[in-house]
């Protein structure tokens, strides 16, 4: 899945990074979502993730994840944090693409020219895939 920040708002990656991780990954937990890798780049976010059951409640996750980062971001002084309205998700129906897109997602800032190797980026990780 990739979810936008929405056109013309300054790069605030520094600030809002840590948080929106955090957020992230709480937000995960909550709404019965496993993640399998994320990278939070400065006017997007990809998140690889999963279902865990029946109950889990997707639309859930991805609108307390923007709710939540957008009014962690205010607090930061970033009062022009908004998300685009959409977001944009695929389903992998075969498992070994799984991997090849974690690792695409975990290479974007290489591709940005925004370091050198995916493991270098601070807002990035592969959490696992089984």
């Amino acid at each position: 899945m990739t979810i936008c920040v929405k056109q013309g708002v300054p790069n605030i990656l520094e600030q809002i990074g840590p948080p929106m991780v955090d957020v992230l990954k709480e937000r995960a937990d909550r709404s019965g979502v496993r993640l399998h890798g994320y990278c939070v780049m400065p006017d997007h976010v990809h998140i690889v993730c999963s279902i865990e059951s029946e109950k889990s409640d997707f639309q859930a996750f991805v609108r307390t994840f923007k709710r939540e980062t957008s009014r962690r971001a205010h607090r930061l002084g970033c009062a022009s944090f908004a998300w685009q309205r959409d977001y944009w998700d695929r389903f992998i129906r075969v498992e070994e693409d799984v991997v090849e897109i974690i690792k695409y997602v975990l290479a974007n800032p290489v591709r940005k020219g925004l370091c050198e190797r995916p493991e270098d980026w601070p807002w990035s990780e592969f959490i696992g895939w089984s």
